[in-house]
């Protein structure tokens, strides 16, 4: 991490009383972590509402979306 950087978090006052009674926790770690994944999911969703617009991802999508109709018309009927 040479070339992190860093930020600061403000937290409620109940949070941090909670979080004073946890010193065994490594907050920074927690928040480290926390923000990477959120970074990640917005990250796959920008790229899954990009590939969408690729025709071939669409071809895909109208292919698996008939197979499930056929399937569901066909339980529907039993």
């Amino acid at each position: 991490m040479a070339d992190a950087k860093k930020f600061t978090f403000e937290v409620p006052a109940e949070l941090r009383q909670i979080m004073d009674g946890h010193p065994e926790v490594n907050w920074t770690a927690v928040f480290r972590e926390a923000i990477r994944r959120h970074a990640e999911a917005a990250d796959l969703a920008r790229r899954i509402v990009e590939e969408q617009s690729d025709p071939r991802v669409q071809a895909i999508a109208a292919s698996v979306k008939r197979g499930v109709g056929k399937k569901f018309r066909q339980a529907r009927a039993k």
